[in-house]
Order: C-alpha cells, then structure tokens, then sequence
C-alpha cells in the first residue's frame, strides 16, 4: 500500500475537497484511484504527477503529490485528457433528469431522454454517438465505456440548465424552440391548411404560424405560455 497527496482544483473539489492525502493500490491505474477517490474520469482534463503529466492509466509514485484539473482548467501546454467537444454537442440524460432534457430541448440541442433506460444502454449509446452523458448517477459516470460525460451538480431543473450551458459554452450554439419537447424531433413549418386539420377552430383563428415535429406530429405555436419560454431561455442564455 502506497500513499500520495491530492490537490483537487475548481470544481473538481465538489466530489471531494480541495486536498487529500490517501492510501492506494499502487498497481492501480490513476483512473481507479481517482475514481476510488470519488472522482469520475470524465471530469478530469489534466493531471501532474510531481510536476509531470500523468495519463489516467498510469501509475501513482509512493509519496507523490498530484493536482488534477477540470475541463479548461489549470496551466496551458499540456495534451488535454478529455477529447474535445464538437461545436454544437449531443446530449444523453439518464431517467432522472427529464425537465432538463425539455430545457437543452428547447435550446435546440440534440438531446435523448427516456424515462427508465439501462445504465449500459445510456454509456454505450454515449460512447457510440458522441453524446455527452449528464447524470447524477456516479456509478454510472464511472464506466470505462464513458468518454464525454458531467456529473449535474444542481437539483433544481433551471439551477441545472444554467449550468449546463455554462459548463459546456451553449450560448452561441442555441438554435431555441427548433426541436420537439417531446420526442427530439427537428421541427419544420407546417402550413396553415395542414394545421387546419390537427388543431380546434379556435387556435386557427388566433395563430398563422405552425411548426411541427415529423417524428410525434406534436404541433407548436406561439400560445400563453411562449412569453413564459421565451423567458426561460433568455435566462438560461445569459453570460
């Protein structure tokens, strides 16, 4: 048994404070002893052993001190860890975090949410589309299969959307109210006689301007609650 020091930096020390010094396996690969330490490797962007860059399947020096970074954390210089995002990511959420799901939707980003999926259905489909894994499972965070993931620190749905257009730089990326709430699907215009089929008299008569999602057929107009989402995004939007 070997034992190292710790230093946590930004947000890192959420999952576990600022410092440490503990004991670890030294035939353990850094990955296992960091996540041992309560911190998933798709949080970590950058690790120095001594001074040195140490990568995730490395082995810890008996007596090291090391300090591990966020993402666009610590000095410049350094072959990042983390892959780097695409400009516009892809989001998967696991069952628990559906409001946010109706929030990046609303946004305009690709974002799959099912309500109960399989922890392997969710890494794998991360891993095999690019996706972003959000979740407040760790467990799941942890998995080897997992490249591009977060761990959401804020329990309430808006607290949780600001930070994650935040965390991932969302501002300019946002495409707002071109995607379905419901089932993700692109929307497109949908002419007025179209929209005459699917929707009371009523609607008609007050609104000219349909869009509809060709995946649920679910249609959106400018109803009472739009100046309602239209705020909420402009909250969400915000430097």
């Amino acid at each position: 048994m070997s034992a190292a020091h710790f230093h946590f930096s930004g947000d890192l020390a959420f999952f576990r404070g600022e410092a440490v010094t503990a004991n670890f396996d030294d035939r353990a690969a850094a990955k296992d002893v960091l996540e041992a330490l309560g911190v998933p490797h798709p949080e970590i962007d950058l690790v120095l052993m001594d001074g040195n860059p140490l990568a995730l399947e490395g082995r810890i020096r008996d007596g090291a001190t090391l300090e591990i970074f966020p993402a666009r954390g610590g000095p410049a210089g350094y072959t990042r860890l983390l892959p780097p995002l695409p400009d516009v990511p892809r989001f998967v959420l696991d069952g628990h975090l559906g409001r946010l799901a109706s929030l990046l939707r609303m946004l305009g980003f690709d974002t799959v949410w099912e309500r109960s999926p399989a922890d392997e259905a969710l890494a794998q489909r991360s891993a095999a589309e690019d996706r972003v894994l959000l979740t407040r499972d760790l467990g799941l965070l942890k998995r080897s299969l997992v490249q591009r993931g977060a761990f959401v620190r804020a329990t309430q749905h808006l607290a949780q959307g600001r930070e994650i257009v935040s965390r991932f730089k969302l501002q300019a990326s946002a495409r707002p109210f071109t995607r379905c709430l419901a089932c993700n699907g692109v929307l497109a215009p949908v002419s007025e006689a179209e929209a005459a089929l699917r929707v009371p008299q009523g609607v008609l008569e007050r609104h000219l301007h349909f869009l509809g999602c060709a995946g649920c057929r679910r249609l959106y107009w400018s109803g009472t609650h739009h100046a309602q989402m239209k705020s909420v995004v402009t909250e969400l939007l915000l430097d």
